[in-house]
């Protein structure tokens, strides 16, 4: 196949694709999202049964993820120094980002201090928001609600909701008997 005809039926792909995104979920996403599909690319890494990483997202390193998680758009989970581990039912909001190290004393001494690693933790049934950092060795327990745009740096225990730079805790998470949920704030 010629150059310029793979062009032409790649472009034609793509058009197809995002018009049917379109018509079927009135969303218009980045060629990538379209061509490969997230459930596949989960399957592909060893994560859970029903659980999604978009295209956009950056995968690196020993990630074990459990059942039902979804990874959102432009994401970081970097597992390059440690290892990550999520639970089920776990959500990662667009745009959040998971360290196992912090070289800022390392570079802030010139050298002298190494850089600092540990390994993440988050636990089932936790709501990760939008452009949350979630810095080296912390562990995030189980039905926990971190904000959008809040920064980890510490130990979070299961049903609390934390928010801020740095994030402090705001509530607690109340889960009954029957399973519903309530959030009880400060």
């Amino acid at each position: 196949m010629e150059k310029k005809e793979f062009e032409r039926l790649f472009d034609e792909l793509i058009r197809d694709r995002r018009e049917e995104m379109r018509n079927k979920y009135n969303r218009v996403l980045p060629s990538g999202e379209i061509i490969y599909n997230r459930f596949d690319k989960s399957r592909d890494l060893g994560f859970g049964e029903g659980s999604s990483v978009y295209d956009t997202s950056v995968i690196m390193g020993e990630i074990k993820v459990g059942s039902h998680v979804w990874i959102g758009p432009y994401t970081l989970v970097e597992g390059a120094t440690d290892k990550v581990e999520i639970g089920d039912y776990v959500t990662l909001d667009s745009g959040v980002m998971v360290y196992t190290h912090d070289s800022t004393k390392y570079y802030v001494s010139g050298g002298v201090n190494p850089f600092e690693s540990g390994p993440v933790t988050i636990g089932s049934y936790t709501v990760v928001g939008t452009m949350s950092i979630i810095n080296c060795g912390v562990t995030i327990g189980e039905h926990c609600v971190i904000a959008a745009n809040s920064f980890i740096n510490s130990d979070v225990p299961n049903n609390t909701i934390v928010a801020g730079n740095p994030a402090k805790v705001i509530g607690r998470v109340i889960v009954k008997d029957n399973g519903e949920v309530e959030f009880e704030y400060e």
